[in-house]
């Protein structure tokens, strides 16, 4: 059981589907996430690495208080990674950060269990060498 009580066996399944859904993107295919805030005067596009790759704000905009200005193009960013989220295959419902730790405590099992494996076959070759 993970941390949060679902099966590791069940999330290592989910991400593995989630893993051949992206690869069945076509290789052209362009991801991006837009976002839009302000009534469309601030706007926001996130690359496939959900880094921001655009930033568009009207001049308008500029007569904002600050913190009107920051709370609209927080509401972009978002927008637009909620959009980028969406529109990538095998994304939608995965929540990375638990995915990483799922993926990290995974391997770490499997690393630990290889190592026993290693541990127990040199046990029996200098056993078998003794002889």
């Amino acid at each position: 059981m993970h941390e949060n009580g679902h099966p590791i066996g069940e999330m290592l399944t989910q991400a593995i589907q989630a893993l051949e859904r992206a690869a069945e993107a076509p290789a052209d295919a362009v991801f991006q996430g837009d976002g839009v805030a302000a009534d469309g005067q601030v706007r926001v596009v996130a690359g496939p690495d959900g880094r921001l790759r655009e930033l568009h704000l009207n001049p308008r905009v500029m007569r904002m208080a600050s913190e009107d200005l920051a709370r609209e193009i927080l509401g972009a960013v978002n927008a637009a990674l909620d959009d980028l989220r969406a529109h990538v295959p095998g994304l939608e419902g995965v929540d990375p950060q638990l995915l990483a730790r799922t993926m990290g405590g995974a391997h770490a099992g499997v690393m630990g269990r290889l190592e026993e494996f290693a541990d127990g076959v040199e046990l029996v070759v200098r056993r078998l060498e003794e002889r």
